[in-house]
């Protein structure tokens, strides 16, 4: 059963994510960019803990560059998150931190769970309505009107 509820300022363009133990980090942010209607957005501010995390960063000093993936059992605190939504998908780069005192930072990935809670601050751009796409001769989805 999933925790997640989701709060808006429509005065701001704010909306606040809660998400609860079990819930699962990036999987509820694509649902609340649906639910919400949120096409294009900016994730402001994330916290929160996690029982596991997943997260990927791309090594670029190999030829072609390479995604390296990591899988970290918790109890990990989150540092912080933010990112961007762009066609109802977030791309949110995170910051965390495992018991010893030991950080990671990369791009998130799916399966990470709650340990015990996420709050998340989402600020909408509905003048402003992007996607990645290939463009201009680049091999990786740049942001684009």
């Amino acid at each position: 059963m999933s925790l997640l509820k989701w709060f808006e300022s429509r005065e701001r363009g704010v909306v606040i994510v809660s998400l609860g133990h079990d819930d699962l980090l990036l999987e509820s942010l694509r649902q609340v960019a649906k639910e919400a209607d949120i096409h294009t957005g900016v994730v402001l501010t994330g916290l929160g803990s996690l029982t596991r995390g997943r997260i990927h960063w791309v090594v670029t000093n190999t030829m072609p560059p390479q995604d390296k993936f990591i899988d970290l059992d918790g109890p990990i605190e989150i540092v912080g998150f933010s990112g961007i939504i762009a066609n109802y998908e977030p791309h949110v780069h995170i910051s965390l931190m495992l018991g010893d005192g030991t950080c990671y930072g990369g791009h998130l990935e799916d399966g990470c769970a709650i340990l015990t809670l996420s709050e998340i601050s989402i600020l909408r751009t509905p003048d402003l309505v992007l996607t990645r796409r290939l463009r201009d001769g680049s091999t990786i989805r740049l942001l684009d009107q």
